[in-house]
């Protein structure tokens, strides 16, 4: 076929068979010509541009995956598996609200009623409606139990909420499908400790690692979680150079630039002053509903917010996206920021989200955010919730990147997870808190350490519910026993006790800390 297509460079048919033929035998750089040049050809070809769709995601480039499927069901919108598809990559991106339109038209346009019932467990998933998801989910692996992305999701539902066993056992089925997949691997290791008594897990994820075509996303996550597994058998050394494999892997996928990321913090402080904070924190809202958790990730954040939700008037919203979204539309505002519709705006739509979240209950008298990346909308929650709690989670640097150096995150994040450019991350966060520090009121943040949580829980639980306005309840002490759902990394942590294990952990990796080792004598 390729003959024929050098032949007839002309045919935007022959391209788009051309490309389909590369992907069908996991080749999706060959792909990439011959289907740009089909939709060139022919760019009414929705086809050609669901293709030209899958052959990017495929190459790890979300943004223009994005662009070509949103062709693809504007040109054919009975097309499921791109309305699918899209849904999957807006998620990635933190685009909740395409994501769950993409899904629901995947649904309705999709003739595989069992295909129908996983994408509605996924829209349910989204909406915190996880009980129905899990129902839909386990009449779909019942059908098809080869379904992996089915078992996935099941066992993302299970580990979740804490049944971890019943969780490994998807993650299992899904592998047995798709032995490929890192994710899978990633998830299931993270459901118990790995022992002496796993070598056959360790074979299988070498082998995996073999597989042609291994795209850098599973790549990055299979080491992740081979990393882990020695981490849990002692093997310090083998654990730090899975991953720093992984962490390579990743940069290929999600390239970091340090001055951009510097630049931003700069615009920020630049924008939000302390006279300006000063002069327009009275247009906000006075409502004191709102408390937001946040932080370098792995900082303790997840463990804090599992206190607060043991509050019986208190409940947890998870990680929600919309500072983020409204801090990039007040990036591009900059001092129009400061206009009252915006910031009343601000406020009047979080509290609209927070009071309809399936999860929150209409009676709680705080609900939490623990988007440890709402760092970075520090001044502009201020300004749209004067009275809202914000708590910055803080722990020992190096313990802090040496946990994300081995944690997965979405890409969205645009999170470097290791070498020089988490150390540049880190110091230009430092930066920016400091800048918030000194711009905002006296008292307005609270500052929790995890080492003192940990090491003393009764008075800095006491310290963290008395800064929030409530009476104090003994279930703070518990969060352990806190039945909720946890999607983050650590949901397996925050299910056991109060501990201070993981204080100092780096000691035990010192030899092989790298570039991250520039991080062992930074203070707070």
């Amino acid at each position: 076929m390729s003959e024929a297509a050098a032949l007839m460079p002309d045919d935007a048919r022959l391209q788009t068979d051309l490309g389909r033929l590369y992907l069908e035998t996991g080749q999706p750089a060959g792909a990439l010509a011959p289907l740009r040049r089909a939709v060139t050809l022919d760019p009414r070809s929705g086809i050609a541009h669901y293709r030209l769709g899958m052959t990017l995601q495929a190459l790890n480039d979300s943004k223009g995956a994005i662009a070509a499927f949103e062709q693809a069901v504007a040109l054919l919108p009975p097309l499921a598996d791109a309305h699918y598809r899209l849904g999957l990559l807006y998620e990635s991106e933190a685009r909740p609200q395409e994501a769950l339109e993409s899904y629901r038209a995947a649904a309705r346009t999709s003739e595989d009623k069992v295909a129908r019932k996983f994408i509605q467990a996924r829209v349910n998933c989204m909406e915190g409606r996880e009980e129905e998801a899990e129902a839909l989910l386990r009449r779909v692996v019942e059908i098809r139990p080869e379904m992996s992305p089915a078992q996935t999701l099941l066992g993302e539902i299970l580990a979740a909420s804490g049944r971890f066993d019943e969780a490994a056992a998807c993650y299992e089925a899904a592998l047995a499908a798709s032995p490929g997949a890192g994710s899978s691997y990633y998830n299931l290791v993270r459901c118990r400790k790995i022992t002496a008594g796993d070598d056959d897990l360790l074979r299988r994820m070498d082998a995996a690692l073999r597989l042609d075509g291994l795209n850098d996303y599973n790549r990055s996550n299979l080491q992740l979680a081979r990393g882990k597994a020695f981490d849990d058998l002692g093997q310090y050394d083998k654990a730090m150079e899975a991953w720093d494999a992984a962490s390579e892997a990743r940069a290929r996928i999600v390239p970091f630039r340090s001055d951009i990321f510097d630049a931003l913090v700069d615009t920020l402080a630049g924008i939000y002053t302390a006279e300006k904070l000063a002069e327009f924190a009275s247009r906000g809202s006075e409502d004191r509903t709102p408390v937001l958790i946040l932080g370098m990730p792995r900082s303790g954040t997840t463990l804090c917010e599992q206190i607060l939700s043991s509050h019986p008037r208190v409940a947890g919203a998870g990680e929600l996206s919309f500072w983020d979204q409204r801090s990039q539309a007040a990036f591009e505002l900059r001092d129009a920021v400061f206009d009252g519709s915006f910031i009343a705006g601000c406020a009047s739509a979080y509290m609209k989200i927070l009071r309809t979240l399936p999860r929150v209950s209409a009676t709680a008298e705080r609900v939490v955010d623990k988007n440890p990346f709402n760092f970075l909308s520090i001044g502009l929650i201020h300004l749209a919730f004067p009275r809202a709690a914000i708590i910055h989670c803080r722990r020992n640097p190096i313990d802090v990147a040496l946990s994300i150096h081995q944690t997965h995150f979405a890409t969205w994040t645009a999170m470097p997870t290791g070498g020089e450019d988490l150390v540049r991350y880190y110091r230009a966060y430092e930066r920016l808190m400091a800048h918030w520090r000194a711009v905002l009121p006296p008292g307005r943040m609270l500052e929790v350490d995890y080492e003192s949580v940990t090491a003393s829980p009764d008075p800095e639980i006491r310290r963290i519910i008395d800064y929030v306005g409530l009476e104090w309840d003994d279930a703070c002490l518990r969060p352990e026993d806190n039945t909720r759902i946890v999607r983050t990394p650590s949901r397996w942590q925050v299910r056991q006790p109060i501990n201070t294990k993981s204080v100092n952990r780096w000691r035990r990796y010192s030899p092989w800390l790298g570039p991250l080792a520039a991080l062992v004598d930074e203070t707070r």
